[in-house]
């Protein structure tokens, strides 16, 4: 079966009533169960502040990001700006996990299974770091756009409408096209409309980025990337922590990715991971925030996990064992904050470092000590293999290997189910 097959034809309005009704509920649910493991902070971190800032007047071209403008404006739209943004992304996270549980549905999976992987991304990532450590942040708008474009991927008008919506808040959406127009082939092979639509979205969104950026200063311009080059050392380092973060954010469920890989039941949508996967890898060559980026693999995470359940009942009992065993190991080692282990470990952050290398750091707004081309972060690969690798190997190759145990998981259990299916 295809994606395309697996997607509800025009459902009917009392069907899609029904389905709104128990997304939203079931999604605040899911959420109000993730507060119990990670209690959200009152009050923004880092760009956050400027993101509350900009709600009360997203028209001001207030900050170092006056071209994402879409999550401030919609807070100021709704009355929700300033002292009550925070609850606005609250709120935000809810929508994304009620989008969630409608792109399960929309794939043919039964409710039960839909609010099963509504919790697996409540209780990861996606969602538990920025309760704290990126609170205020506007990424969660980001996932849920492009949870919609799976759902509306049958019409390209409505498409690639959401798409320039997306670049509104964040121009990461950009880097997942390959992706985007993998999900639009799935649906319709003739691809010159997509051409035209594509184009017209990102000419619309290049105007406007730079007329932005000739009426304000901003820091985090393009300029500012090409003045300090992560690529090659950085991105090295980047593409090992955003490994280390899908293990210990992630954990038991990543073998749900591995099955949906080695499984022979869904070999035409093995691309879902690699394409997300590509974007991310590539963003990680000018950007340094792994715990945040790394987090767009919630998009192969819900299509693999709704085929998984679709199995059967086996499987349902697999993935609420993973659930709950995902749930101890985060209870027991929680993740989320900057100066958790393992970030403390791979990242140096601690005073002792700082006072002995006071030439070799800089502090991100979050507080992490973020190391110079003198340390791993920008600069050459000699930088990172010869300052930061030999510090920090074995507890590297230690979660690596953990992570890798997890896929072969994934990949054992689907190997066992081709082997009945023969």
């Amino acid at each position: 079966m295809t994606s395309a097959d697996a997607l509800l034809k025009r459902p009917s309005p009392m069907r899609v009533g029904t389905d709104i009704f128990w997304a939203v509920a079931l999604g605040w649910f899911a959420y109000t169960l993730s507060c119990w493991l990670v209690e959200p902070v009152p009050k923004a971190h880092g760009f956050g502040e400027q993101w509350l800032e900009m709600s009360k007047d997203p028209f001001a071209l207030f900050g170092q990001f006056p071209h994402r403008v879409l999550a401030p404006f919609l807070a100021w739209l709704f009355g929700a700006g300033g002292d009550s943004y925070i609850a606005f992304t609250h709120v935000l996270h809810i929508v994304m996990l009620s989008s969630v549980f409608l792109v399960v549905v929309r794939l043919r999976g039964l409710y039960f299974d839909a609010f099963l992987v509504t919790c697996a991304v409540a209780i990861t990532a996606p969602v538990q770091l920025y309760k704290q450590h990126w609170s205020g942040y506007t990424d969660p708008i980001c996932y849920t756009l492009f949870l919609w474009m799976i759902i509306v991927a049958r019409n390209p008008y409505v498409f690639w409408l959401l798409f320039l919506t997306n670049l509104m808040n964040h121009e990461l959406a950009g880097f997942l096209v390959p992706w985007l127009w993998f999900l639009r082939r799935r649906q319709d092979s003739r691809w010159r409309l997509d051409l035209i639509c594509m184009a017209s979205a990102m000419a619309i969104y290049v105007a406007y980025y730079f007329w932005i950026k000739g009426s304000v200063e901003q820091t985090y311009s393009v300029d500012y990337f090409l003045a300090n080059p992560l690529f090659p050392g950085g991105t090295f380092v980047v593409w090992n922590l955003a490994a280390v973060h899908y293990t210990c954010t992630f954990g038991p469920l990543l073998a749900v990715l591995a099955w949906h890989q080695m499984t022979s039941k869904q070999v035409g949508e093995r691309w879902h991971l690699w394409l997300v996967t590509l974007g991310i890898l590539v963003i990680f060559c000018i950007a340094f925030d792994w715990s945040r980026h790394s987090n767009l693999m919630l998009l192969p995470l819900v299509i693999a996990a709704t085929r998984f359940l679709g199995v059967g009942n086996g499987n349902r009992a697999l993935f609420v064992g993973l659930l709950l065993v995902s749930v101890v190991l985060f209870w027991m080692v929680p993740p989320w904050s900057p100066t958790a282990w393992p970030t403390n470990e791979l990242v140096d952050g601690s005073a002792e470092w700082c006072a002995a290398n006071p030439d070799k750091k800089f502090f991100l707004d979050t507080g992490i000590v973020v190391p110079t081309s003198a340390g791993i972060g920008f600069g050459p690969m000699s930088a990172a293999m010869g300052n930061w690798l030999p510090r920090v190997w074995q507890l590297l190759v230690t979660i690596h290997v953990i992570g890798l145990l997890f896929w072969c998981a994934g990949w054992l259990w689907a190997r066992h189910e081709n082997r009945l299916i023969r």
